[in-house]
């Protein structure tokens, strides 16, 4: 395959991180946007110098494309991501793959069917540190692994945008995807809690038990404050028979400190070098592009894995529901 012609779908908060990673790709052409609010897809269209939708399906009839990258909330990704399958494109979605178990089998079986990429961008899977984490333990570096636990705590200014989503399909994702690439299998029984603030929903902790023994644990939630240093507050840590592995966010490897503020810049997704964006984001699209252009499939962003993370979201959310462990072999049924 010679360029690629990309549409892409939903132009939030994301969408700008994402163009410019992606003008960076030679191979890409940017051939069309679509979002639902007409001004903001004008807008777009026109810095690009390409079409503007409102609407997936008027935009798949009329351009001819190769790829999608859908960037819409949560709860719509069923419809851009099977519109773009059923008209023979390879998509990249954002995490999570869907919000309804039932629509992600759908999803992947139908893309299968049509022998289509379906890629989800499980981010952290290109983040050097969680990678160096992994190797680790499949090194045998730390022994048998005997805990898992994993904090993602994000401002919770922002918890009024993503509040349409529970919090453990916005944030937990991503803690639940590295758990289970480390594991490299799903656990036998989840127990979750959920507690609520005056605004709603914001945090929820679960407890996942492997067939080995192991324990994880993944707290989520919206409570860091406004005058936390860095957008997020991230730890995760694996202890073994031998030895303990970490990660955390802020790390402070670079802050800046003035009479208005301290802030701990975080450089791990993305972060600019002499003009070209660099860092694990802009690593998972080039991947998403190249596995596009050899029509080849991935080994590190598998559909079954994204597919396996609604799994385990899925129990969560119905041991919160009901207040006790819940099997996973019954959302497997």
């Amino acid at each position: 395959m010679g360029r690629i012609r990309l549409g892409i779908v939903g132009l939030g908060r994301f969408a700008k991180l994402h163009i410019e990673c992606l003008k960076q790709i030679p191979f890409i052409n940017i051939a069309a946007v679509c979002d639902i609010h007409g001004e903001t897809a004008q807008v777009f269209g026109d810095e690009l110098g390409c079409g503007s939708y409102t609407d997936v399906q008027e935009m798949l009839r009329a351009e001819s494309l190769d790829a999608l990258d859908v960037l819409t909330p949560e709860d719509s990704h069923y419809e851009a991501v099977m519109a773009g399958l059923e008209a023979g494109c390879d998509v990249f979605v954002e995490k999570p793959l869907a919000s309804d178990l039932a629509q992600a089998e759908k999803m992947i079986g139908v893309a299968a069917e049509r022998g289509r990429l379906l890629m989800v961008g499980h981010v952290l899977r290109f983040d050097h540190r969680y990678l160096q984490m992994k190797m680790s333990v499949e090194r045998g570096d730390i022994g048998r692994v005997r805990s898992i636990y994993a904090r993602r705590s994000d401002k919770r200014e922002y918890f009024g945008l993503y509040k349409r989503s529970p919090v453990v399909l916005n944030l937990g994702v991503h803690d639940i995807d590295q758990i289970l690439w480390i594991k490299n299998e799903l656990p036998i029984e989840v127990y979750a809690k959920s507690s609520c603030s005056p605004e709603g929903e914001d945090m929820i902790c679960a407890m996942m038990t492997f067939a080995d023994g192991t324990v994880a644990m993944t707290d989520s939630n919206w409570l860091t404050p406004r005058q936390w240093p860095a957008p997020q507050d991230q730890y995760m840590q694996i202890v073994g028979d031998d030895g303990v592995l970490r990660v955390q966010s802020p790390d402070a490897a670079f802050s800046l400190c003035s009479e208005q503020l301290y802030e701990v810049p975080y450089l791990y997704t993305s972060r600019e070098i002499y003009g070209r964006i660099e860092g694990p984001l802009m690593s998972e699209l080039a991947h998403f592009a190249a596995c596009v252009r050899d029509s080849a499939s991935s080994a590190i962003l598998r559909p079954e894995d994204a597919l396996n993370v609604i799994r385990v979201t899925t129990a969560i959310l119905r041991s919160c529901e009901r207040g006790q462990p819940v099997s996973i072999s019954s959302v497997l049924a």
